[in-house]
């Protein structure tokens, strides 16, 4: 995996394919894994490129002291591998960071494809998600187990309405790397919780924009989702079954759908499942 020196930190990245660019931000807790299942779905003629951001995954780097940081290192290395301007492509806590990208870097992005974007989840309580953050923090700053409470993080954060979660579904190298960076998920948690980027910056973007969705994950993610497409002018959604929050790992097939959708008619066809 190659590696990039920007803002002060290495960010591993991997690129594959030549054409227009598509650029994936992953999710907090996440890396460039939750894209492996979706990028085999996406026809050729595009650049893939994936990264594990500040803190996550095999990239290193000071911590992030804000989100703000992510959304300059995505800049940079967009810059720094010629890949501007993309569609960038996020999920949950990488929602914020695209969305503040296109405000931004205008010239950085095409478009955007966000799956069940994690925006001002604090402006959207519920007994559920005060019992979760409860919980985690409990065990961050009381038991100082910062581990178990990324833990019970991932396990709510991938919580299905039927029952379970999807966490403990994953493969065994997953866990591990989201386990590695407990320390850098339990802060961005902390910085997700300003309502940033405004909504008055929201109302001015104008690329298009289109919102992913699940059906079975944590409804809050559902909530905030609604929100984002009412704020930017001209976004649309898309509507994925038998999801929870981490949709691109879920239902990989119809989620590259979304961005081929996203990409354009001239991308042709393929035969995906229907949504």
């Amino acid at each position: 995996m190659p590696v990039v020196a920007v803002n002060g930190a290495r960010l591993h990245y991997e690129e594959q394919g030549a054409g227009r660019s598509v650029f994936f931000v992953h999710g907090t807790g996440a890396s460039s894994f939750v894209w492996e299942r979706t990028l085999p779905h996406l026809p050729q003629g595009h650049r893939l490129i994936t990264y594990d951001r500040r803190g996550f995954g095999k990239s290193a780097a000071p911590p992030a002291r804000r989100l703000g940081d992510h959304v300059a290192d995505a800049a940079a290395l967009l810059r720094h591998l010629g890949a501007a301007p993309a569609l960038v492509v996020s999920q949950s806590g990488g929602g914020p960071i695209a969305l503040r990208l296109a405000i931004d870097f205008p010239e950085s992005v095409q478009g955007l494809v966000i799956a069940e974007p994690a925006y001002q989840v604090s402006l959207h309580p519920s007994g559920q998600v005060m019992v979760a953050l409860g919980k985690m923090l409990g065990r961050w700053l009381v038991l100082r187990d910062p581990v178990g409470a990324a833990v019970s993080y991932y396990r709510w954060a991938t919580r299905l309405t039927t029952g379970g979660n999807n966490y403990d579904a994953f493969p065994e190298e997953w866990r591990s790397t989201a386990i590695a960076h407990s320390a850098t998920t339990l802060r961005e948690v902390l910085q997700l919780v300003p309502p940033l980027p405004s909504r008055r910056h929201l109302r001015r973007l104008s690329c298009p924009t289109m919102i992913v969705i699940g059906d079975r994950g944590v409804p809050v993610f559902r909530r905030t989702s609604a929100t984002v497409q009412r704020l930017v002018p001209g976004a649309s959604s898309v509507a994925i079954a038998n999801t929870s929050h981490l949709v691109p790992a879920d239902q990989p097939a119809a989620f590259a759908a979304a961005i081929i959708e996203a990409l354009g008619p001239a991308n042709g066809t393929v035969d995906l499942p229907p949504r």
